[in-house]
């Protein structure tokens, strides 16, 4: 049914239990590599402190880790910034004093808007992140690369909205595409790419996610509520939907179902228990513990959990620890080769039309996720954009929520991971390198 998956060039996970590989040819530090902060002279091994790369990233890419901690009494943060072979750190008392967690996550900003209006909130969160200079100077070294990419590796549950890392120009200020009309959103000019912790034996301390080149047809499963007439599914679906939770369980269960990409439509609710956090009918916790889903773990395929709040994290303090848990966890998990899923509340219209976008897309030719997601934000900020300088007040409105709207959906998995939607028989994912 598919090749097996390929990890990473270089594999990034922690050499545990044995020296470090040798190092061969490190880069020099950039003539533009920010000063004043530690750079590792060894790439760094996972310890109960420390960061699980081994050799490099994707060419191009930089993975920034962000671990809660607490200082002075209160939340408060750790980012590691992992680039070019090497690591430095923003966590000196200089850096965590200016620092706490913002309040200013997709979940709160609906809120915040009636408290203070769109405009405001809009222009709120590009505000906040002058405070994290270090994190801009990390930003500004990676966009001076020919290919950026940012992964976001986030263990926290503080909802920090990375893909809206906002960089006003100033001078020479170095911002990708400067005139596309997209103002200084990074998530809007750049791949930004997410990972959670997953939570599978030492998997939970790599980040390792296959590259996969994912074909075949579509599984679905689609709430009564959530039935489109024209969705562009109809002709790459490979059995007929399904309408409840149980029956599409049966279908993951069965490692003769394929497909290419598993598409849910259904209610999100949000709550901190993950016993009452709800995807459809079955809560996070029952999802996690009590589902098996080799079908997905043969196929490698795809995921779109098109469904409000379906990336929100919370913690979960049934065991030892508080544990981040989303969702889009569980299907990493069971081998997923990538996760499209919400951070926030998201309108049916909303979610109709992004779907139709995307497959539309994928119908037609390889696409990739993590840059389709780009495309996505970098057309709602241009309107966006354009309307705060141009529009009238009911306009602003309108396109700031379509904007927050267009950032809401996050993707999990390897920056080249591609989706190409075919005939139901075409059976599955590729695997990446080599494969």
């Amino acid at each position: 049914m598919t090749s097996e998956p390929m990890s990473l060039r270089g594999r990034l996970q922690a050499d545990l239990g044995r020296p470090a590989p040798a190092q061969h040819g490190r880069p020099a530090a950039s003539r533009d590599e920010p000063d004043g902060v530690r750079r590792s002279s060894e790439t760094a091994l996972l310890d109960a402190q420390d960061a699980p790369l081994s050799e490099q990233l994707p060419a191009g890419t930089a993975l920034l880790r962000v671990r809660s901690r607490t200082y002075a009494g209160r939340p408060n943060y750790e980012l590691d910034f992992h680039y070019q072979g090497g690591t430095k750190s923003a966590n000196r008392d200089t850096d965590l004093r200016l620092r706490r967690p913002p309040d200013l996550g997709l979940p709160r900003l609906a809120e915040l808007a009636t408290e203070i209006g769109w405009r405001d909130t809009y222009r709120r969160v590009k505000g906040w992140w002058k405070t994290e200079p270090t994190l801009i100077d990390w930003v500004d070294w990676l966009e001076r690369d020919e290919n950026p990419k940012l992964v976001v590796w986030d263990q926290t549950a503080y909802e920090i909205p990375w893909e809206l890392i906002y960089r006003q120009r100033i001078g020479g200020a170095a911002v990708v595409n400067a005139a596309d009309g997209t103002g200084g959103w990074i998530g809007a000019k750049l791949p930004v790419i997410r990972w959670t912790t997953v939570w599978n034996g030492r998997r939970a301390e790599r980040y390792d996610p296959p590259r996969k080149d994912c074909r075949g047809g579509v599984l679905v499963y689609e709430d009564k509520e959530f039935r489109a007439e024209h969705d562009g599914v109809g002709r790459h679906e490979v059995l007929p939907r399904s309408r409840h939770m149980e029956e599409l369980r049966a279908r993951l269960e069965d490692p003769y179902t394929a497909f290419g990409l598993l598409l849910l439509r259904c209610h999100g609710t949000y709550a901190k228990d993950p016993e009452k956090f709800m995807l459809g009918d079955v809560s996070l916790a029952a999802l996690s513990d009590d589902w098996e889903m080799p079908a997905l773990y043969d196929t490698g395929a795809a995921v779109l959990i098109n469904s409000c709040v379906s990336a929100r994290t919370t913690e979960d303090h049934r065991y030892n620890a508080a544990v981040p848990c989303t969702f889009a966890e569980v299907f990493l998990r069971w081998g997923a080769g990538a996760v499209i899923a919400t951070l926030a509340e998201v309108s049916k219209a909303d979610a109709h039309d992004f779907a139709a976008r995307l497959l539309t897309q994928a119908g037609g030719r390889p696409v990739n996720l993590a840059e389709a997601l780009t495309e996505n934000r970098a057309y709602h900020a241009r309107r966006a954009e354009k309307a705060v300088r141009h529009g009238g007040p009911g306009r602003v409105d309108e396109e700031i929520q379509a904007f927050f709207a267009g950032f809401t959906y996050a993707y999990f998995g390897h920056p080249e991971t591609t989706l190409a939607l075919e005939a139901p028989q075409s059976r599955a994912c590729g695997g990446g390198e080599g494969a």
